[in-house]
C-alpha cells in the first residue's frame, strides 16, 4: 500500500510538471501552435512520459481546464459556507474568479470560449461541462438565499443572472488585466480599488437597494 501511494504521489508530480509548462505554452504560442515536442522539450520529459499521463494535446488540455474548475469550486463552496454576509460572501466569490483567472488563465480561457455540449463530446468534456454546472447551481443558491433575505431583487432569475454574473465579473477582470495600469493612472486609484468598484456596479445589478 505505501508503495503505491508513493507511486501515485510521484505520477501526480510528474503530471504538475507536465501541465505546468503545457499551460505555459498554451498561454505564449497558442494551443494549435502547441506541439507535444515543445512540452516536452519545456517540461524535460520524453514524449514517451508524456503519453503515459496523457492521451493526446487535447486531454492534457482538458485536464488544466478540470483542474482550474475543481480550485474554482472549492472556494466558492467555502466562501459560501463560512456563514459569512451576503456581501462578504460576494466578495470572496470575486475573490476566487479574479484568483481562478490569475492562476488558472487557460482553464478559464477555455470555458469562457467553450460552446455547448453535443451528445457526441468526449468523457472529458462533459465533466468539465458537469463541473460548471455545479458551479452555477452553487452561485444559483447564493442568489436565492439573498432573495430569501430581502438582499436580492425578488423579480431576478437566479440561473439566468449567474450566466450574466459571471460574464460581467470575467469582463472586468479583463479589462484590469489588459488596461489596468492606464484606468488606474487616469482616475488616481489602486488596481484593489478598481475591482471593489467594479464588483459594486456589477452588485448593484441585482439588489434591492443600490449600494453606494
Amino acid at each position: 500500500m505505501a508503495n503505491e501511494n508513493r507511486k501515485e504521489l510521484i505520477a501526480a508530480i510528474h503530471k504538475e510538471q507536465i501541465m505546468k509548462a503545457a499551460e505555459q505554452l498554451f498561454l505564449t504560442k497558442g494551443y494549435r501552435q502547441t506541439t507535444i515536442d515543445d512540452i516536452s522539450a519545456a517540461s524535460s520529459y520524453s514524449r514517451r512520459t508524456i503519453y503515459a499521463y496523457f492521451l493526446n494535446k487535447e486531454d492534457l488540455l482538458y485536464q488544466i481546464v478540470e483542474k482550474g474548475l475543481h480550485l474554482l469550486k472549492d472556494e466558492i463552496e467555502q466562501a459560501l459556507y463560512n456563514n459569512q454576509d451576503f456581501f462578504i460572501t460576494y466578495q470572496n466569490i470575486c475573490k476566487a474568479m479574479n484568483r481562478y483567472q490569475n492562476e488558472c488563465p487557460i482553464s478559464m480561457e477555455q470555458v469562457n470560449h467553450s460552446q455547448p455540449i453535443h451528445t457526441s463530446e468526449s468523457a472529458s468534456m462533459k465533466h468539465i461541462y458537469e463541473l460548471g454546472n455545479e458551479i452555477n447551481q452553487l452561485l444559483v443558491h447564493f442568489l436565492e438565499l439573498g432573495q430569501q433575505q430581502g438582499i436580492v431583487r425578488k423579480d431576478m432569475i437566479p440561473l439566468l443572472s449567474v450566466y450574466i454574473l459571471w460574464s460581467s465579473i470575467s469582463s472586468l477582470l479583463t479589462l484590469v488585466q489588459t488596461k489596468g495600469n492606464y484606468i488606474t493612472k487616469a482616475c488616481s486609484i489602486s488596481e484593489e480599488e478598481l475591482l471593489d468598484y467594479g464588483y459594486n456596479q456589477i452588485l448593484n445589478s441585482i439588489l434591492e437597494t443600490k449600494r453606494s
